[in-house]
């Protein structure tokens, strides 16, 4: 469905930030603001901060920042409209299904397709539980111990063997079969008769975060020469496999409950081990972990026990999903299982308790690491040696916190009685390394990649120099998102957004000028006029980062107080901006003073520079008398 702009704005109106992201986290005041423990990330000193005043949030630990809109639908992991809808039930606003809310022929797109899906995995999973041709696939989940209530909860289906039963279903349904051919359902084979995808296999759907049926995975039953033991659905519109935990929309609270998360490779490890009630698990479903799957976990925890199969491809797995782990600020715990075993096949010898016991005996990254590395024999040989040293020293490196990489390093000098100091300056050498890495990307403006609209304005973050344009350009971008009629008003009567010099600036003053003129003042819409992410996290960052350090300056002055400073700044930067540019005029007219040709041309910059001078003297003199 489609809401209508006016009434999203009017929900937001009505919503109080704080009223409702403290039914969901406790929130303490501090000063005019509102403090608590970040539920995106795992934090144990407060960095995410509500301001009730501007109705907005944002964390200066993991950058998520929004309006109340934005906190829903992270928290729940649901769209924008579901979040929408949500605000709306708590504040009491009834949304009615208009004509005025047709929703656009994209978002229609993408609905046909997830119900595609949804009718796919109706129709695979009613074949499983009440069909003769089901059978297969009902021995296959009773012989791995899989109770009825699991093969329902996660959906689990049997594509039946025969060659277009899918396909003749899909019809009846009245599917778009050249879009169910997209989602990889179904194919057309070279005779040009179309045939099922998966059949003959038992059927995983995959689930988004907020529990939609984004794609499959089929297994095969017994081994076939020549086919594939899992077939996939390929990327679509709604599935990007990179991004994508299997598990996730059934462990994510869970997974915030307990404050960690287990990761596992295959679906019936996943499925088994919830059946037992372990429940805060995901599974990187047989691929390797991608630094977008770590990303989504980290909204969750950052704790994570990595409990990969005992078998070498699962333990490579395991080492080289440690860089980006660490990368990310995450604990890492790794559990190796009994020579033989996988979760699936551990849980079903073993409890509950003895799963939950094999967690207290892990391995931290380094031991882990070092252990591969000596079954490997690269202990046996010095040149493997120094090898895997300077591996183990690499890994510390992705460490963020300074100190752990110190006990880290102190570990490693006296498991290996090796001097600290030259593992330290091995250290010191791979994070300069990193560094200039970085500080490189950054340069060229590749240091992450683009996100559609910032690829669209494509332009950089400014850089901080300390130089009086830059710092006043900056002031007056944040009184713009203060959110205040007056001193929007103020500034736009006396400085267009096409006189910032700097073009981030620009764009954002413009963005600011267009809000304006639509009599749009308040921070939180303002907030949502910014499609660029990165802007959008900047201005968070620069509107709330002073209060969210600063309670001495809410204590200090009364409510009037704060909003007449603000003007009293207001006021003065203008005038710094205006003496600014006077002064890069005069500049300017000096260095062609030097070159002027004629006497003429000398008294006409002359002139010019006096009337110049006695402006900027008059700027200074009516700031001097306030």
């Amino acid at each position: 469905m489609r809401i209508s702009d006016h009434k999203i704005n009017e929900i937001r109106n009505r919503a109080n930030i704080v009223d409702v992201i403290s039914s969901f986290i406790p929130l303490k005041r501090h000063g005019r603001n509102f403090m608590g423990l970040c539920p995106f990330h795992s934090e144990k000193t407060p960095s995410f901060v509500v301001s009730e005043q501007k109705q907005i949030f944002n964390c200066f630990g993991c950058h998520v920042g929004g309006d109340v809109f934005k906190f829903v639908k992270e928290y729940k992991s649901i769209s924008f409209i579901e979040a929408v809808q949500e605000v709306a039930e708590i504040v009491g606003i009834t949304i009615e299904e208009t004509s005025q809310n047709e929703p656009s022929q994209q978002e229609k797109d993408i609905e046909e397709l997830y119900e595609i899906n949804v009718v796919t995995a109706r129709f695979y999973s009613n074949i499983l539980l009440n069909e003769e041709e089901g059978g297969t696939g009902r021995k296959y989940f009773k012989d791995r111990n899989l109770q009825l209530t699991m093969q329902k909860a996660f959906g689990l289906g049997y594509a039946p063997s025969k060659r277009d039963e899918l396909y003749k279903y899909l019809l009846t349904q009245n599917v778009n079969i050249e879009k169910a051919k997209m989602l990889g359902l179904i194919d057309i084979g070279d005779n040009g008769v179309y045939y099922d995808k998966l059949r003959g296999r038992v059927v995983y759907p995959i689930f988004s975060p907020n529990g939609r049926v984004t794609a499959f995975a089929g297994r095969v039953l017994g081994k076939v020469e020549g086919v594939a033991k899992y077939l996939n659905s390929p990327e679509s519109p709604i599935y990007y496999k990179r991004r994508i935990l299997y598990g996730l929309s059934h462990s994510k609270d869970d997974i915030r409950k307990l404050d960690s998360v287990i990761l596992v490779e295959g679906y019936m490890d996943l499925i088994s081990l919830f059946q037992k009630g372990i429940k805060n698990v995901v599974a990187s479903s047989g691929t390797a972990l991608t630094e977008e799957q770590v990303t989504l976990l980290s909204r969750y925890t950052k704790n994570i026990y990595v409990v990969y199969d005992s078998d070498p491809a699962g333990e490579k797995a395991a080492i080289r999903s440690i860089e980006l782990l660490l990368k990310k600020d995450f604990e890492v715990k790794i559990l190796s299982l009994p020579e033989g075993d996988d979760p699936d096949s551990f849980i079903n010898k073993h409890s509950k308790a003895e799963f939950e016991e094999q967690l207290t005996k892990t391995y931290n990254f380094l031991e882990y690491q070092a252990d591969f590395y000596k079954k490997r024999g690269d202990f046996d040989d010095p040149n493997k040696e120094t090898n895997a040293i300077k591996e183990l020293v690499k890994s510390v490196s992705y460490v963020n916190d300074e100190m752990k990489r110190e006990v880290y390093i102190k570990h490693l000098s006296q498991k290996f009685n090796i001097r600290f100091k030259l593992l330290e300056n091995e250290l010191l050498f791979l994070l300069h390394k990193s560094n200039s890495a970085a500080i490189r990307e950054v340069e060229r403006g590749s240091a992450k990649p683009l996100t559609t609209q910032e690829k669209k304005t494509n332009i950089p973050l400014p850089k901080e120099p300390k130089s009086k344009v830059f710092i006043i350009e900056k002031t007056l971008i944040k009184l713009l998102y203060e959110g205040n009629e007056q001193i929007m008003g103020h500034i736009f009567d006396n400085i267009l957004p096409g006189d910032f010099t700097n073009d981030f600036f620009a764009k954002l003053a413009e963005i600011a000028f267009e809000a304006y003129k639509k009599d749009i003042y308040d921070p939180a819409t303002l907030l949502t006029m910014l499609t660029d992410a990165a802007m959008q996290n900047y201005i968070l960052e620069l509107t709330l980062k002073e209060q969210a350090v600063s309670k001495k300056w809410d204590d200090r002055f009364s409510d009037d107080e704060p909003v007449k400073l603000k003007i009293k700044e207001c006021e003065d930067t203008i005038k710094q901006f205006h003496i600014l540019q006077i002064e890069l005029q005069l500049k300017a007219l000096k260095e062609q003073l030097i070159l002027a040709e004629n006497q003429q041309n000398t008294n006409e910059i002359l002139e010019l520079i006096k009337e110049l001078s006695l402006e900027k003297a008059n700027l200074f003199n009516n700031s001097a008398s306030k």
